[in-house]
């Protein structure tokens, strides 16, 4: 028992802690590096919605170019429980992930029977299919292209869910969401999500159920999906179009490569980048700065094939004296 506990302090809780501390500050050393308030929660958004994606990308495997379509899902359910229901926060989240939860099983359940790019492909198909019924079949109640507007302050216990309150809402979820995936990470599930991306067809010689281990693991990676995109709701409330778009999907792609597929810290690193390059440094750069940052991306890919996360460990064993 006690080898046990003290392996989770080692590999759970030290981990769980910085990142907590390092989210908590985030409004007294985020304004040193040109952040800005508003930006830090956008931020801790993104990285819910990359932690999830990077349990889909890194640990089984998949590719998927259509994830905007559980965040929006949930980020329109969401508006709309708050627009015709209710102000408070709550139910609005939960019918929000819930219907993004379904989505996944109907998506996850059609696309799942096919790998490699014909899986990425019909993930980017059911996306823009969704996008394309919010602009059109559904735009009486989805407000086309227009999104949904007119939404009531978000509430909850009384509390106006604006500024700090958000933010630390935010924080909590982002702090409970990450250890959750550490636990998942690490359990024997996870050891099958693993299994599945090293040889998905030796494994189901082996008589294992393989079809459900991948359905549930695309639907847990699609569980942040929608919890980022109800926050998303309650941060800014607003549901725009863009939010089930293909653009957004590549950009959860674009953040979990440039942080280092294969961890949890890589999507986050790259989150938090891209979300700040977006947003600060464009701001010095002009209209180049989507030609950087596909520079930036491009150079990435070649020279760093781990992302973020290969660099950091590259200059760690430099500075350690270690050998290549």
């Amino acid at each position: 028992m006690s080898s046990a506990n003290s392996a989770f302090y080692k590999k759970d809780l030290l981990p769980v802690a910085t990142f907590a501390v390092v989210l908590l500050t985030m409004p007294f050393w985020f304004k040193f590096i040109g952040g800005y308030s508003g930006l830090d929660t956008k931020i801790v958004i993104w990285i819910i919605f990359a932690i999830g994606f990077g349990i889909l990308l890194g640990y089984m495997g998949f590719l998927s170019f259509g994830h905007a379509a559980f965040f929006g899902t949930s980020a329109y359910f969401t508006g709309l429980m708050l627009l015709h229901f209710s102000a408070n926060i709550l139910p609005a989240m939960v019918v929000g992930i819930i219907s993004g939860i379904i989505m996944a099983f109907i998506i996850g359940f059609l696309t799942l029977k096919r790998t490699g790019i014909y899986f990425s492909i019909l993930t980017l198909a059911f996306g823009e299919m969704l996008h394309s019924m919010v602009l059109s079949t559904l735009q009486d109640y989805t407000g086309g292209d227009n999104g949904l507007t007119g939404l009531p302050t978000p509430m909850l216990f009384g509390l106006k869910m604006q500024g700090d309150n958000v933010f630390y809402l935010t924080v909590i979820v982002a702090i409970v969401m990450y250890y959750i995936a550490r636990r998942i990470i690490r359990s024997p599930f996870g050891l099958m999500l693993k299994a599945i991306k090293s040889n998905q067809v030796r494994l189901e010689y082996t008589g294992v159920n393989v079809a459900r281990y991948k359905l549930l693991g695309f639907v847990i990676s699609a569980v942040y999906a929608s919890v980022a995109g109800s926050l998303m709701i309650v941060y800014e409330p607003y549901v725009a179009s863009e939010f089930l778009s293909w653009h957004l999907s590549g950009h959860i792609v674009i953040m979990t490569v440039l942080g280092g597929v294969g961890t949890l810290f890589g999507p986050m690193l790259g989150a938090a980048f891209m979300l700040y390059f977006e947003n600060v440094l464009s701001v010095t750069m002009g209209e180049q700065w989507l030609l950087i940052l596909g520079a930036v991306f491009m150079l990435t890919v070649i020279f760093l094939p781990g992302g973020f996360v290969e660099g950091g460990s590259k200059i760690k064993k430099k500075l350690m004296g270690g050998d290549e």
